[in-house]
């Protein structure tokens, strides 16, 4: 595509046509027409800024662990908070500051190591922390939003704002920063031993993996649960487990996932998923809600 004309720090950070396969944990789905690691907030704001001036979409991107990118890509310009300052960890006694694009997995072996316990009934849930964050991750264990005490924020108008926990509303999966992106994110924690949390670290991944298949292309509960039922006792009532559409089929191991076997497209994954709400309306009259975000 042709090169547009941008600010000098800006030009050097973007890159363009970038196939998004590679950073989504379903390997599916096409280009990005922009796609942009700004290592800082200073490079934030001017990206965000010339998106404004150019009136070109914003794509946030974590691990993509959460995401189904169309077979299409997307037009418009993907931030990935891959750079440094937002990979830094600092840990200060029971306090924990994280930066939004840490790996989850990383953020909760850290801080197990240095005898903290509260992040890891998180434990098996892939992404970044900002991400995470955003959709207020967790299960049975708990959720995030748990141990949060402050975070920070940039808005599209590349504007920082600092929040407290109550400042921002967490429900089931979700939270209310639309338009806003996480910067940073404070954790308060128990002091333990570090053996004691391993252990239970270990523990709760192992029944998860017996549960989920964790070592398969996926991208984690494709629906939320819903007030009365579980997701994916409804998917395996109706007799969907195994349910193939191309290259994607709904998991044997866990109803609720579906799992790219090698050469799934994101068009099988939409029209598996398709299926799936169809026949569960149709069947029990109950509207499933997709979890996952669709680009």
């Amino acid at each position: 595509m042709n090169m547009i004309s941008s600010p000098e720090i800006i030009d050097e950070i973007f890159r363009y046509d970038v196939p998004l396969q590679r950073y989504t944990s379903f390997r599916t789905g096409g280009t990005a027409e922009i796609f942009v690691e700004p290592g800082n907030t200073s490079e934030l704001k001017k990206v965000l800024q010339f998106c404004k001036d150019e009136q070109k979409k914003v794509f946030i991107l974590g691990k993509g662990t959460n995401l189904l990118v169309n077979d299409n890509g997307v037009k418009g310009v993907v931030i990935h908070l891959g750079g440094v300052d937002f990979k830094e960890i600092e840990i200060n006694g029971r306090h924990v500051l994280s930066g939004a694009g840490v790996g989850l997995a990383k953020l909760i072996r850290k801080t197990a190591l240095s005898g903290l316990e509260g992040l890891e009934g998180l434990v098996g849930i892939p992404g970044t922390v900002g991400g995470a964050v955003m959709m207020n991750a967790g299960g049975k264990y708990g959720d995030i939003s748990d141990t949060i005490v402050s975070l920070a924020t940039m808005t599209f108008d590349g504007k920082i704002t600092n929040l407290d926990r109550k400042d921002v509303e967490f429900a089931y999966r979700e939270c209310n920063l639309s338009r806003q992106i996480v910067v940073n994110v404070e954790f308060e924690l128990k002091e333990s031993k570090i053996e004691v949390v391993l252990e239970k670290m270990d523990e709760i991944y192992k029944e998860k993996k017996e549960k989920q298949p964790l070592s398969a292309f996926n991208a984690g509960s494709i629906f939320k649960n819903t007030q009365h039922f579980k997701a994916a006792e409804l998917i395996e009532k109706a007799n969907l487990k195994g349910q193939k559409v191309g290259g994607a089929v709904v998991s044997e191991k866990h109803a609720n996932f579906i799992v790219n076997t090698g050469n799934a497209t994101s068009a099988d994954i939409l029209e598996l998923i398709k299926i799936i709400k169809e026949t569960i309306k149709k069947k029990y009259n109950v509207s499933l809600e997709q979890e996952i975000q669709i680009w």
